[in-house]
């Protein structure tokens, strides 16, 4: 019986751990299928972390929930406007995005929560329902697979990813389909990061994310950019970290390398489960 327990808890705590990768992978699915990299995964769940709390105290949860979507949309746009339309590379255009949400979120930390001392931690009342997350991580999967693969939509964010050249001479906008794939990726990442703040926390402390949204798009690259393995690979994610943290102190390891675990495993897996990415996913936007 006690075994049963012990089980049930690593598996709840699994699904807790999984829950914003799947998010978040899912949006950065939605990115590099139309040909966007899309690095800035961390930022944008910072971003919708920070601003969802927020916005939460001072409008309620559905208010600050529906906040942090906007966040993380605006941050979405503002890296479609760097590498479409001013060409900037798409890494250095994600390693700017996520630099400024960790700076910003520490300097508004300490302007509107009154914080003199390098901020720790703001607190929200109340939360918004874990389960409702639980669930949508569960169907997201789902649903991103079949409008990918089964309405004319997914098909030609997908062709824009393998080439937005032939996209344009058939008549599609690939501006159109990136846009759609990079806002709807940061207003995914930006749930992912309410999730943390807003129901599985219920505060936000500098920093919160802790690489998460790196973990997000490696299980995007391990699970060959679609949506059913890119969840099967944050589960694993979330299993493995929930195993270190329930055996934290039990086992003669450090707990600095027991915190380390997934972030290794990470590592490997993005080594052992290597796949060709979109043709066309990090070049330029072709010529109007």
């Amino acid at each position: 019986m006690t075994g049963d327990i012990g089980v049930s808890m690593v598996l709840l705590l699994a699904a807790r751990q999984a829950c914003p990768l799947v998010i978040a992978s899912m949006g950065g699915i939605l990115s590099e299928r139309s040909g966007v990299v899309n690095i800035a995964l961390e930022g944008m769940m910072l971003t919708g972390a920070f601003v969802g709390l927020w916005a939460g105290q001072s409008i309620g949860l559905a208010g600050g929930f529906g906040c942090a979507l906007l966040a993380g949309a605006s941050v979405g746009a503002a890296h479609l406007f760097l590498t479409q339309r001013l060409r900037l590379n798409h890494i250095v255009s994600g390693v700017a995005l996520n630099i400024l949400a960790l700076n910003a979120s520490t300097f508004f930390m300490r302007v509107l929560f009154n914080q003199a001392d390098p901020p720790r931690q703001a607190r929200l009342d109340g939360a918004i329902p874990l389960g409702w997350f639980l669930a949508f991580a569960l169907i997201a999967p789902l649903v991103l697979h079949f409008v990918l693969y089964h309405t004319v939509v997914g098909l030609r964010l997908r062709a824009c990813g393998e080439s937005s050249e032939k996209t344009r001479l058939a008549g599609v906008s690939p501006a159109g389909l990136r846009a759609l794939g990079v806002i709807g990726s940061g207003v995914l990442a930006a749930a992912a990061g309410a999730y943390l703040s807003m129901s599985m926390v219920g505060r936000f402390t500098d920093d919160m994310v802790s690489g998460r949204g790196f973990i997000a798009l490696a299980a995007v690259i391990c699970g060959r950019w679609t949506p059913i393995g890119a969840g099967v690979t944050c589960c694993a994610f979330g299993l493995f970290d929930a195993l270190q943290l329930q055996f934290q102190g039990t086992v003669a390891l450090p707990s600095e390398a027991m915190r380390a675990l997934p972030y290794i495993l990470t590592i490997v897996a993005a080594v052992v489960f290597r796949s060709d990415p979109p043709a066309d996913l990090g070049a330029d936007p072709p010529e109007d």
